[in-house]
């Protein structure tokens, strides 16, 4: 997958097919993407940004539900535990403390919503 003919095909199948079709390219596409680009690019998310704007917390939370998607992290493991304190480390450096959380365990409730 890559060049626009295999893109417009794969849309094709998706239109044709939906779900099961996606499910399949999702598959093919877990061992695409890094994690560690992924994850560094939550890191850099976080630092740009002032999580005193509800919008900008959401942002990432859905950022690290996508994540752990396509990672195939669950809550409470150690990979997820390590990479999720790993972002708070980042979050911590500038905002510890929001409308949302004030330690890495109401951080770590807020972020896991969608994922349990």
């Amino acid at each position: 997958m890559g060049n626009r003919a295999d893109i417009q095909y794969q849309l094709r199948i998706l239109q044709r097919d939906g779900y099961h079709a996606a499910a399949g390219m999702l598959e093919t596409l877990e061992h695409t993407i890094s994690r560690e680009a992924e994850l560094q690019y939550l890191k850099e998310f976080a630092r740009q940004q002032s999580f005193d704007e509800e919008l900008s917390r959401d942002q990432l939370r859905c950022m690290w539900t996508a994540y752990c998607f396509h990672h195939r992290l669950d809550a409470d493991t150690s990979g997820y535990d390590y990479d999720l304190m790993d972002v708070w480390n980042t979050v911590a450096e500038t905002e510890a403390e929001t409308a949302d959380w004030s330690s890495y365990d109401s951080f770590a409730t807020f972020m896991c919503r969608y994922l349990v």
